[in-house]
């Protein structure tokens, strides 16, 4: 189901909401755009590359881990993503660098991150009616908790599951399975389910067992 503002969600007629973070609760993409022109910069000044030639060696270097973790949490990894820049950069596995640059990366992207405008109050109307969020993602733990820090949303979520706990990634029914399961273990009584999130081949899940609500919010994506 298509919404354009997470308020047009059904709370009165869920019991759990599955949310997705990034590009849900906040502009992923500008965070991104503004740590990797930090990245770029940064880079090319050490190794006297250019700017494209560093955004070019990203795009290579992502690329590349991704064909080695298809499906896992670890293709996000902007630690490999930036060791394999390094790598090739510096022909050496130069774990200072390795560091400097992805420490650079997502301390620039965090202090970048802003809630949309409709997510913090979404978050208040599911506790005000007792409907346990449990946040679902992809990307590895430690990254999206110090997001969830900055964001200063963790009260609000019951749980949080992430495809690297998983081993598995969004669409995968496991994913969510794990998510819900965690809240039966205190509550027994979830029938209706809401997944919540911006990408309409990955924010969704089917069920035999539970009525479920996939609500795709494009104007996030």
């Amino acid at each position: 189901m298509e919404v354009k503002l997470l308020s047009e969600v059904d709370l009165a007629n869920t019991d759990l909401v599955l949310l997705d973070l990034d590009n849900t609760l906040y502009n992923y993409h500008t965070c991104h755009a503004v740590a990797m022109d930090a990245l770029c910069k940064q880079f090319g000044d050490h190794y006297q590359m250019s700017y494209e030639q560093v955004k070019h060696l990203y795009g290579v270097c992502r690329q590349s881990v991704h064909n080695t973790n298809h499906g896992t949490a670890a293709s996000h990894s902007r630690l490999f993503y930036v060791q394999y820049m390094v790598e090739a950069a510096a022909n050496t596995t130069d774990t200072e660098m390795i560091l400097k640059f992805y420490h650079l990366y997502w301390d620039t992207f965090i202090a970048e991150m802003k809630l949309f405008d409709d997510a913090l109050p979404f978050l208040v109307s599911c506790r005000q009616q007792n409907v346990p969020v449990v946040m679902v993602t992809d990307m590895t733990a430690e990254v999206q908790f110090l997001k969830l820090r900055k964001l200063d949303i963790i009260k609000y979520l019951a749980f949080i599951v992430t495809s690297e706990e998983a081993g598995l990634e969004k669409p995968h029914p496991f994913v969510f399975e794990l998510a819900i399961n965690k809240v039966l273990k205190s509550n027994k009584n979830i029938v209706n389910i809401a997944v919540v999130g911006d990408d309409v081949k990955k924010d969704i899940h089917v069920s035999s067992v539970y009525s479920i609500t996939n609500y795709h919010l494009p104007k996030h994506g």
